[in-house]
């Protein structure tokens, strides 16, 4: 099931997700198992290949994750191949003007709405077995489109992008509005903007996501009604339960 559909399937769904910066199809599968909803691939932070992506996209969705793109830009050069591998969506980073947003929208979305060519001889169209308006459907109104706002005038304009028609995702990245603005995210203003672009989404009736670092995290985030939640990625769960396992292991007066 695709995530748009998960999200529609019960009041008050809260998805759970990771990013994934490794490779490696074992890892991924072990999120799978760990019970993600979802992964997001990360080609902005991550060191994937269009092929390592293509093989995740598969492997995640054998799992019964949903699998979303983060693109490497903004640029909109990898929204045809990402959706012709069967991606369920894409998330753009660093989105910082709504005309941008609508045209990485339209990138995605078939003729004559948008500018997605036609491909259905491809994984999306499970190479030719499925009717084309099956296809088309899909390209068309279950496929994610997700932007990443990460700079403060960007924020503080989030009416302006949720009103933008071709995208229907919206995710906060406070990561990077950290780095510009020097605001942490627990900063009062920085949860007014918060409390704002979740309120304006929901609104358009679009999803709105947000990347935490901890299980805590999520849940007050949960709490506050965020239907999409990252948590942690790929590297750093391995990392740190390693860390913590040499850490024990070596006694509490190893240095």
């Amino acid at each position: 099931m695709d995530i748009l559909a998960r999200l529609a399937g019960a009041d008050g769904a809260c998805l759970l997700g990771t990013w994934v910066k490794l490779p490696t199809l074992e890892t991924l599968e072990m999120l799978g198992h760990a019970g993600f909803d979802f992964v997001v691939i990360d080609m902005e932070h991550g060191v994937h290949s269009h092929e390592s992506v293509y093989r995740l996209i598969f492997a995640a969705q054998a799992m019964k994750m949903s699998a979303i793109v983060r693109l490497a830009d903004r640029s909109g050069n990898d929204v045809q191949r990402v959706l012709d591998a069967g991606a369920d969506g894409i998330m753009v980073p660093r989105v910082r003007e709504p005309a941008e947003a609508a045209r990485l929208g339209t990138d995605a979305i078939f003729s004559p709405q948008g500018q997605r060519g036609l491909g259905s001889t491809s994984r999306a169209g499970r190479w030719g077995l499925i009717p084309l308006s099956d296809y088309l459907l899909k390209g068309r109104e279950a496929t994610l489109r997700m932007i990443q706002l990460e700079d403060l005038p960007a924020l503080e304009r989030v009416e302006e992008f949720v009103a933008v028609p071709e995208i229907n995702g919206l995710f906060l990245g406070l990561g990077d509005l950290f780095l510009s603005s020097g605001l942490p995210p627990t900063h009062p203003t920085v949860q007014a903007l918060v409390a704002r672009a979740l309120a304006a989404a929901q609104r358009r009736g679009i999803p709105c996501g947000i990347a935490v670092g901890t299980a805590e995290e999520a849940a007050r985030y949960r709490e506050m009604g965020f239907p999409i939640i990252m948590i942690s990625n790929d590297c750093t769960l391995f990392g740190r339960a390693a860390a913590q396992l040499v850490r024990t292991a070596r006694g509490p007066t190893s240095p």
